[in-house]
């Protein structure tokens, strides 16, 4: 293992020991309800399971519950299908250079290749099965393993329509405190400027409590629906939620 290797490991220890130590002053704060590290430790497990037995599965539905499909008619599709295949291509260009200049680095990256392969598939089966539920006027939003928020209907203010704003370089603006239901990862849209269609807006009386991929509490005070079936899930909103209407999702 020569110099510039163990220095890259070391810079990449020390990255890593500062980002858990964030956590857990967080956790100590009580901006976190669980232990960091066993959270990261489930969800990490929960995407190897989505990824390798949870493909096809159908969860039942239950008979008093309003379901809106996350990912149906998204770009995320599309978007998983192409990273699949960068992420295949690099792996086997890089690991045939890397492994003529330094075979230890070059299965270290093709490691993290797989992994990542498997982690994009589980991410994007886990969305498949996490569907917006409505039951008993509760409204369930989780996105996957990123993010989660949960409301009642007594604490929407006015829902009405939005579109995406845009700065002057052409960028999309990305506003605060607001919780994006979309199946596209958020960071990919801050990276490549790609998103589906923002429909509408849910503006709530005071801010409500979402928490992210690690349980990192956050104050929201808007929802922003991307969803294919946004309408029928704005009329429900608006309309009597005790009203069971199934909208399940299709693969």
């Amino acid at each position: 293992m020569d110099k510039q290797m163990i220095v890259t490991m070391i810079i990449l220890i020390v990255l890593i020991e500062s980002f858990i130590v964030f956590l857990f002053i967080k956790y100590k704060q009580g901006k976190i309800d669980h232990n960091p590290l066993i959270t990261i430790l489930i969800k990490e497990s929960k995407i190897l399971y989505y990824a390798f037995f949870q493909w096809r599965t159908k969860k039942k539905v239950d008979s008093d519950s309003t379901i809106f499909s996350l990912h149906k008619n998204s770009g995320y599709f599309w978007l998983f299908i192409a990273l699949l295949h960068e992420q295949v291509i690099e792996m086997i260009v890089l690991h045939i250079f890397l492994k003529k200049e330094d075979p230890t680095f070059a299965y270290i990256i093709l490691g993290l290749h797989v992994y990542s392969i498997f982690y994009m598939m589980g991410d994007y089966n886990w969305v498949r099965n996490t569907p917006i539920r409505i039951k008993n006027n509760i409204v369930e939003m989780k996105i996957g393993a990123r993010k989660e928020l949960t409301f009642h209907v007594n604490q929407i203010k006015n829902i009405q329509k939005a579109e995406l704003t845009y700065n002057k370089s052409g960028g999309i603006v990305h506003p605060k405190d607001v919780f994006h239901v979309t199946a596209l990862p958020r960071v990919l849209t801050r990276i490549f400027g790609i998103s589906d269609d923002l429909r509408y807006e849910i503006v709530f009386k005071t801010p409500v409590v979402s928490k992210g991929y690690f349980g990192l509490k956050k104050d929201i005070t808007k929802a922003f629906l991307y969803i294919d079936q946004s309408d029928e899930l704005v009329t429900l909103l608006k309309g009597d939620c005790h009203a069971p209407v199934f909208l399940v999702s299709q693969n």
